[in-house]
């Protein structure tokens, strides 16, 4: 098991997370982080970018947009099976990443 480093929480809680481990993950004091529960783990991860939905919506706006008649004429078995062939091969890179 490797142990890293050893921190212990204050009366409130808070921890405070090493300088080099920070300095490895680019974590300023401006960074957002993301906890989440992991079994019995505590999982913190720094959030490099945020979407809202106003965002959300004015990029499949611009999707839309510029691809307008993209898929006019197209053979839509042989797009979808396409489709299909990618996601498989994503999810079989995250599945290799996840720990």
């Amino acid at each position: 098991m490797n142990i890293g480093n050893i921190v212990t929480p204050n009366t409130k809680g808070q921890i405070v997370i090493p300088q080099k481990m920070r300095g490895g993950l680019g974590i300023t004091s401006d960074t957002p982080l993301h906890l989440s529960l992991t079994g019995d783990a505590i999982m913190i991860r720094p959030i490099r970018s945020i979407i809202t939905n106003n965002d959300t919506h004015f990029a499949r706006a611009d999707v839309l947009k510029n691809t307008a008649g993209s898929w006019a004429g197209d053979d839509w078995p042989k797009t979808e099976k396409k489709r299909k062939q990618i996601e498989l091969e994503e999810a079989t890179k995250r599945k290799r990443l996840s720990w």
